[in-house]
């Protein structure tokens, strides 16, 4: 997009270079980390990269499936967006989280890990793991019938993932 003396937004240059080095090497099952800020409430946010390569994730609108450049667009400029990709299972998670995605009803803050209907963000990426079968990615001892939080910091400092790109906004 340019502005009226000819030059390039510099904003959708940002995300269009953002969106050509993520889709360069995304894989499903990877796990895309927002850093902190206004647009993730200051805590981050999380989603998962599925088998169709759509970004899913809990939002306070409930369950997305975003287009790489849909998941961008909703991140600031000055951001980061990291990558973590799992050390295993990553193709049972993506796949359960793309098959579960609309489950998620309302983005709520609620401590019943197997409650899929009231969830956010990290807890959906929790249960997308858990459920397919690799475990508590936390290393905190939970299970689906424990009463927990999972933040975004939970999946970002896991020993489970190795992160595999860092992209500026």
């Amino acid at each position: 997009m340019e502005n009226k003396v000819g030059f390039e937004d510099t904003s959708m240059v940002r995300y269009r270079d953002a969106f050509h080095q993520l889709n360069a090497i995304l894989v499903p099952g990877d796990i895309l980390y927002s850093s902190k800020g206004w647009s993730t409430f200051l805590v981050g946010h999380v989603g998962i990269v599925g088998e169709d390569m759509a970004i899913h994730h809990s939002h306070p609108r409930g369950g997305f499936s975003d287009t790489l450049l849909g998941y961008l667009s909703r991140h600031k400029f000055g951001g980061t967006i990291t990558v973590y990709r799992p050390k295993t299972g990553a193709r049972k998670a993506a796949n359960w989280a793309q098959s579960n995605i609309t489950r998620v009803g309302r983005y709520i803050f609620h401590r019943k890990l197997d409650n899929l209907y009231a969830n956010y963000c990290s807890k959906f990426i929790w249960q997308a793991f858990w459920y397919s079968d690799a475990g508590d990615i936390t290393d905190r001892g939970l299970t689906a019938t424990k009463k927990s939080w999972v933040c975004p910091f939970h999946i970002k400092q896991s020993l489970y993932f190795e992160e595999v790109a860092r992209i500026n906004l």
